[in-house]
């Protein structure tokens, strides 16, 4: 009985705490007046919740309560940090650890009448953090508040939706939100957002990653993720090391697979999926058995696919699903992204290889640099001759490298962009893929002309580029775009010219990468920029000139030169058949020096292997004299 009246006691304070959010509301001025009513209502639910578990016996799984302390902190913008907590182990009034690791969802708090619009952005970028500090987190939940009125945002793959305006001063609000708090208690795990299949090991001290491995469930062991996901939607791609031997507690794993866990764009059924990085690699690993010298430059399938998630299906029992960006929603919303083009399927897949590698970010010098590119250019170019693949995502991302100084090795990986060369339909009508500063003119402008290997050479001089003006330890958010808001002045000391490169119009992108490859001088406006602080970046800029010049000055052919449209041929006023009947000269037909490349692309590429290469010997010795 002592027991039933302290839970009652502990229920009335919080419920005479949480009616100040309801009090005070709109005519709030700032968030601290808000903080602590909206993490009282949080409390109050989870002791009712927990009050009707005890009295009550049910299957409770956990109960959801605010983590952060809602000390009025303005200059935080943070608002209150859900969690979960055991049913046993909750106290109301309790607050544990803030960190955005141990979050479950964030309700970003803003005050007045238009907080919410207010509060959106917030939450979008909170919630942008917590994917990157959680190995295991598949979608996540928010809400945006605004004085009185509540929206619950689901953060999907590609998509965010939000739920009508819930008015927290109406009981049927209240009910709303109460109702959905305690769906959260009670649902399984996988419907929270988290990963089933990705579990921290608290024995061990490391992650146990299941995938599949030839038909059979297979545990790798990882200490931790080595790329974290830097975008809330797209592909939102981690990458772990592992090894395939359970550890002994309290010796280091020895990893000696690489782990991608990403969510693609790919068809419904998995025969249809011709973009399958499952395939790609199989394909790759089977014909490059031959080819000698690739040992640590190209990656070797060791398992994985699409991820399963086992859930309870109403009136079936147990059942395993793919773990899709439709899956996780009911029937009618999936119908209506089915319809839509803007969100197309995104399926969760766990791609496992054989070839151990860290991030270029981790490189310690220009030479070691140069040596992991050309070693990764080498295995993309064996993957297009022997195997007939375009890889079609050079990024700064996608080389990894092992081992340093002189022995250093580099290694190409991610294939999910990729297309088999006779696969003409796919070369023709490819979709426009990769980052904006490292895609191909013909990528940026979905042009009609074939891809060719000479697009990837195009995407990885983009990125030496990139790495020689911002540093190869940075990612593209750090680029200034020289287009101020509301005619603020920029200091133009901070706008690098590479940054026009990152346009959001992608044909004003494509016309920018035009202008500046077309000749020394105008290319020299983008190498001038090369940041002058890294030791030996005149060795890259070298590199980087060069295989410009190979790529778009060195032809015999004038048609073949520079990267500017230019008239096929001068047009006469003696022929009438040029004149419009207003008397006005037609434009003249025009062609483009990419398109004739395309019939000489293999010699071309060559060319531009042997330049990289010829770069990576000069640079291998410079370390080998340095050991």
């Amino acid at each position: 009985m002592a027991e039933l009246e302290a839970d009652v006691s502990a229920l009335s304070n919080s419920f005479d705490s949480f009616r100040k959010w309801i009090n005070v509301g709109d005519r709030s001025t700032n968030e601290s007046e808000l903080n602590v009513p909206i993490s009282q209502f949080f409390c109050f639910v989870a002791s009712c919740i927990k009050s009707s578990h005890k009295f009550q016996p049910t299957c409770l799984e956990r109960l959801i309560v605010p983590l952060s302390k809602a000390d009025g902190n303005d200059d935080s913008h943070v608002g209150v940090i859900l969690g979960l907590a055991p049913v046993d182990g909750y106290k109301a009034g309790e607050n544990k650890s803030s960190m955005f690791v141990n979050a479950f969802a964030i309700a970003e708090v803003r005050s007045g009448k238009q907080g919410i619009r207010k509060a959106l952005p917030e939450l979008f970028q909170r919630t942008r953090d917590m994917y990157a500090g959680q190995y295991n987190r598949r979608f996540a939940w928010g809400l945006a508040v605004g004085g009185k009125q509540t929206q619950v945002v689901f953060f999907g793959p590609n998509y965010a939706l939000a739920s009508p305006i819930i008015n927290i001063d109406e009981p049927n609000g209240r009910a709303q939100l109460v109702k959905l708090l305690v769906s959260w208690s009670f649902c399984e795990y996988h419907r929270l957002g988290y990963d089933p299949t990705i579990t921290y090991n608290d024995e061990l001290k490391c992650y146990e990653i299941m995938a599949d491995r030839e038909g059979i469930s297979t545990i790798y062991y990882s200490s931790g993720a080595v790329i974290e996901p830097d975008r809330l939607f797209g592909r939102r791609t981690r990458c772990f090391t592992a090894g395939t031997a359970k550890p002994v507690p309290g010796v280091e794993i020895e990893p000696d697979i690489f782990i991608k866990d990403a969510w693609v764009e790919a068809t419904e059924h998995t025969d249809d999926d011709r973009r399958d990085e499952c395939r790609f690699l199989k394909a790759i690993a089977k014909m490059l058995e031959e080819v000698r010298g690739l040992d640590g430059k190209c990656p070797r399938f060791h398992g994985g696919g699409r991820v399963d998630i086992k859930c309870l299906i109403d009136g079936s029992g147990m059942a395993t699903i793919e773990d899709t960006g439709r899956s996780i929603l009911n029937r009618d919303i999936c119908e209506k992204l089915a319809n839509t083009k803007t969100t197309p399927l995104r399926v969760h897949k766990r791609i496992c290889v054989q070839g151990i590698g860290k991030p270029l970010k981790l490189v310690n010098n220009v030479f070691e640099l140069i040596c992991v590119v050309a070693d990764a250019m080498e295995c993309h170019w064996n993957i297009y001759e022997h195997c007939g693949v375009f890889h079609r995502d050079i990024s700064i991302n996608n080389f990894m490298f092992s081992g340093s100084g002189s022995r250093i090795k580099g290694m190409l990986i991610d294939f999910d962009h990729s297309i088999f060369k006779e696969d003409k339909d796919a070369v023709r009508n490819f979709k426009q893929s990769g980052t904006f500063p490292f895609m191909s003119i013909n990528n940026l402008e979905g042009s009609l002309t074939e891809y060719s290997v000479l697009d990837d050479w195009e995407s990885f001089i983009y990125n030496l580029c990139w790495i020689g003006v911002y540093g190869w330890w940075k990612t593209v958010d750090v680029a200034k775009k020289p287009n101020s808001p509301k005619g603020v002045q920029q200091d133009q000391q901070e706008y690098k010219r590479i940054s026009r490169w990152e346009r959001d119009i992608i044909y004003e992108c494509a016309d920018n990468k035009r202008t500046d490859l077309h000749s020394e001088e105008l290319f020299y406006q983008i190498t001038s920029q090369f940041d002058k602080a890294i030791p030996a970046i005149g060795s890259l800029k070298r590199l980087v000139c060069k295989l410009r010049k190979t790529l778009i000055d060195d032809h015999t052919d004038e048609k073949l030169q520079g990267s500017v449209r230019k008239p096929l041929q001068s047009q006469t006023a003696d022929d009438d058949s040029v004149y419009v009947l207003d008397g006005q000269e037609p434009d003249p037909e025009l062609h483009d020096p990419f398109d004739e490349r395309i019939k000489e692309a293999d010699t071309i590429a060559k060319r531009l292997l042997e330049n990289i290469k010829e770069a990576a010997r000069q640079a291998r010795a410079h370390l080998k004299s340095l050991e």
